[in-house]
């Protein structure tokens, strides 16, 4: 049963006693009783009723020392005549029992609870009688649950799905905790100045009628759709523990061979994993093959038989990613984890994941690989930042992975707490195409939902599809947009078969995905789309124009980038063209083309760039 709620005890020896917080204090007492932390002549006091877990924590670390968690000695002078045979005035553990409920009764009249205050002794034969899980049980339990953050729901999903048979999960939960193997935390953290979601972090907590605890109760709004985290919830926190294993010897297979400056990459990633450095950075150029030069480094640790994830923004770009690893890596299990995947509960050697579905786990990792980093939902998310960290372990080691670094990432770079590698060439050898960037005079009226647009944009798109004979990405900066652009568009371009030459299509179109696959097919030329489809999406022939590129507020310089480099591509068309046009030149806008051009710069003076 999840609802399982703890209690505060005290246990007594004549020498020293110790505060706890569990939901069996008898299996506690005969785990220290068995390790020799108390002595067999024990008292066991029950100082509290079951209390939820929020307020359980709060109530445990306000009114118990560090020293009395573990262990404290009674004052000498009162237990020189033995503890138990002295007038009960003057007994010690009386007097530290009565002082604890007398705290505990303060601390509890701001939550109405002081009802929970109580003194049961257990009886002896009670606590005796209490068996401990049979150890095959432990330990499969553990082996399947480490290096995650797991509520018991979940837990118990995972013990069902790989056919464990256990007898009481909740005891061997508890057994785990007591051997130092994982933590039990309330899903929400109460202080008497904050709440706060220790799943995910966010203090986006907010006040609810709990139909579980049947009380007022919080829930994280950060983190519901991946379970509700409560103040009466909670939370198992589990790190990996360093296991022996048996060495491997894995070779990556590829269809192709790594370019010059691709295999210097992979060769410094391998490098970096035998640094001081807790994280790299790859700068990398869109469309530079940079997934195939992380193979190498993920090669070297899973022969080492250490925990790998592979971690994308993107769900789409799990699915495709994993199929591309299963085929490099064909002796190694591998598992994809996205919204509604069905690998959740397998066992694997080698994780893709989505950002999200990062918040299940705990130290588990010992190297991190983050692709597209700029991309959303990541880029900006404090949260999904955090859960990063929190994944991997103590000494594990993140690799980034953009085209499109940002203030914090140099500022890292400057500071020495990361180390850069660049990867500033495409496979073919050829430069970036570099953005020309233009003004003309584009006509928007919101109200009126009318659009009208320089003769310099009709110029570029024929000189794209009948000069050049490339697809065009046309890019807008709002849904509303698009619309009217097609529109206007349409009676300017002919028709193919029926089919007209412009096709639009943003976020909340239904058949984006039969728009996306018919422009990859070659049946239309020009593409008018918000920035969807500024990721992910690999014509042979493009041509890129962004209108309205001064719209700093959507086209910020790593977007306008990530747009740009959509064209050349290909070896079939490696030059490419890309146009961003405004009614005005914006910061962003030169900033993009700078980038562009710095990267471009580098690849010739490193010789990574064929001579024309």
């Amino acid at each position: 049963m999840e609802q399982q709620r703890p209690i505060i005890y005290l246990l007594a020896d004549q020498s020293k006693y110790l505060l706890g917080l569990s939901t069996l204090p008898e299996l506690d007492t005969k785990y220290y009783l068995q390790q020799g932390v108390i002595e067999q002549d024990f008292k066991l006091f029950l100082l509290t009723e079951e209390l939820d877990w929020g307020v359980g924590e709060y109530l445990y670390q306000k009114i118990t020392t560090a020293q009395e968690r573990r262990g404290a000695n009674f004052d000498s002078r009162l237990v020189a005549g033995g503890l138990f045979n002295l007038l009960l005035d003057f007994d010690p553990l009386t007097k530290v029992v009565e002082d604890k409920k007398a705290e505990i009764a303060e601390e509890l009249q701001q939550f109405k609870l002081v009802t929970k205050v109580t003194k049961e002794e257990v009886a002896r034969q009670e606590i005796l009688a209490t068996s401990f899980p049979r150890p095959v049980e432990f330990y499969q339990v553990y082996r399947l649950v480490a290096g995650q953050k797991l509520y018991y729901s979940e837990i118990r999903q995972v013990v069902r799905k790989n056919k464990l048979v256990v007898r009481d999960l909740s005891k061997v939960l508890l057994y785990l905790k007591l051997l130092g193997r994982l933590e039990i935390i309330s899903a929400i953290k109460y202080r008497s100045s904050s709440i706060s979601c220790q799943r995910c972090g966010s203090q986006q907590v907010v006040e609810i009628e709990c139909g579980y605890c049947e009380s007022l109760d919080y829930h994280c709004q950060d983190c519901l759709m991946m379970g509700e985290a409560r103040l009466c919830r909670p939370l198992y926190r589990i790190p990996a523990m360093e296991t022996e294993s048996e060495l491997k010897f894995i070779e990556p297979e590829l269809e192709f061979e790594l370019t010059a400056l691709q295999q210097d990459v992979s060769d410094q990633l391998v490098k970096f994993t035998q640094q001081n450095y807790q994280q790299a950075l790859v700068w990398a150029v869109c469309g530079a093959g940079k997934t195939e030069v992380t193979f190498a480094v993920i090669a070297k640790l899973l022969n080492q038989g250490r925990q790998v994830l592979f971690a994308i923004p993107r769900r789409d770009v799990v699915v495709e990613l994993a199929e591309r690893l299963r085929e490099a890596f064909p002796e190694i299990s591998i598992k994809a984890l996205y919204g509604g995947s069905e690998e959740r509960y397998q066992q694997a050697e080698l994780v893709i994941a989505t950002t999200h579905q990062v918040l299940r786990y705990y130290q588990a990792f010992d190297l991190i690989i983050l692709d597209e980093m700029d991309a959303f939902p990541y880029q900006g998310s404090e949260i999904l930042k955090r859960v990063l960290q929190e994944a991997r372990k103590d000494d594990g080691q993140i690799i980034y992975m953009t085209a499109t670094p940002g203030p914090e990432e140099f500022a890292e770079l400057e500071e020495g707490r990361s180390k850069l590698i660049k990867l500033s060439a495409r496979y073919h050898g050829y430069p970036l195409p570099e953005p020309e960037l233009l003004t003309a005079e584009l006509k928007y009226d919101q109200e009126e939902g009318v659009v009208e647009l320089a003769q310099l944009v009709l110029d570029k798109l024929w000189l794209s599809v009948e000069g050049d004979g490339a697809q065009v990405f046309l890019f807008v900066p709002s849904r509303d947009l698009v619309d009217l652009v097609v529109d206007y568009l349409r009676v300017q371009f002919p028709e193919i078969n029926g089919v007209s030459w412009v096709q639009g299509s943003h976020s909340q179109d239904q058949r984006r995905e039969e728009k996306r696959e018919g422009f990859l097919a070659g049946d239309y030329p020009i593409l008018v789309s918000t920035t969807i489809m500024e990721r992910g999406v690999t014509v042979e022939k493009a041509n890129v124009l962004v209108l309205f590129a001064d719209w700093e507020y959507v086209f910020n310089h790593q977007t306008l980038i990530q747009m740009a480099g959509r064209s050349g591509r290909s070896l079939t068309y490696p030059e490419g063209r890309v146009w961003f046009i405004g009614n005005e030149i914006s910061e962003e806008m030169e900033l993009a083309r700078d980038m562009i051009c710095e990267l471009n710069q580098d690849a010739r003076e490193k010789g990574h760039l064929k001579k024309h």
